[in-house]
């Protein structure tokens, strides 16, 4: 099993954060454009449990594409998706992986702390334990996933303090302080 799990602290409310959070489709293309390809949301426009959509990217320098989907969600807490069907190219090979994601929202001091964890299980028969070694050990594909997500959590806490500074600088009369 390949697994990444980072946390950001944002100083904005829990329920600020889970506001932009839930609109996936509109930020997380942007949160790391050298290896996002595409997020589509497939037959609606309004994330909710059982939204399928489709995920396009590079996780190591591997291309990847899934078709997944929003299997739970607690609102101002949890977001879950997981893959329903998944492929990414690794030494000219398709190869079809299971995976997912769990992105936690915990309320702290400060605001909040946001967590993705993400996890991946190749799914080649004999072949895995030879694909997820290579994938660990000779392209350290498990820190590059890291890295990978925390990119994204950083860019949406770079948009959340952002646009928390917009709000209190245009309403001064708050006694909010901004992050």
């Amino acid at each position: 099993m390949i697994e990444a799990k980072a946390s950001v602290e944002i100083n904005c409310s829990p329920e600020e954060v889970w506001n932009y959070l839930i609109r996936i489709d509109d930020w997380w293309l942007r949160s790391n454009p050298k290896e996002h390809i595409e997020l589509t949301l497939v037959g609606t426009k309004e994330i909710n449990e059982g939204t399928q959509f489709i995920l396009k990217e590079y996780i190591a320098g591997i291309k990847g594409e899934a078709l997944a989907e929003i299997s739970e969600i607690v609102p101002l807490k949890k977001l879950v998706w997981r893959s329903i069907k998944a492929q990414y190219k690794l030494l000219g090979f398709k190869t079809n992986i299971e995976e997912g994601g769990i992105f936690t929202l915990t309320e702290s001091a400060s605001g909040c702390t946001l967590s993705h964890y993400v996890w991946g299980k190749i799914r080649n028969s004999h072949w895995s334990p030879i694909i997820e070694w290579l994938f660990k050990n000779v392209l350290k594909g498990e820190k590059k996933d890291y890295e990978h997500t925390y990119r994204e959590l950083i860019f949406v806490k770079k948009e959340m303090v952002l646009s928390h500074f917009k709000w209190v600088n245009c309403h001064p009369e708050s006694k909010l302080l901004s992050p």
